[in-house]
């Protein structure tokens, strides 16, 4: 398995931030709409991470 880049490393950092702040907005009972942001924020930053990976093309 290779080792992370620093940018896939970034990405994966983002995405667990986005991820406990998608859980925080539903938990403290935020709009909707602002849960729906911060968890395609953490979709987008996993597909980041996958498609920066060493060796794709």
């Amino acid at each position: 398995m290779a080792k992370p880049t620093p940018l896939q490393f970034r990405n994966i950092l983002v995405a667990a931030l986005a991820a406990a702040g998608f859980v925080w907005s539903v938990v403290v009972g935020m709009q909707w709409w602002v849960s729906a942001i911060i968890g395609c924020a953490c979709v987008l930053s996993l597909a980041s991470a996958y498609l920066n990976r060493p060796g794709a093309n």
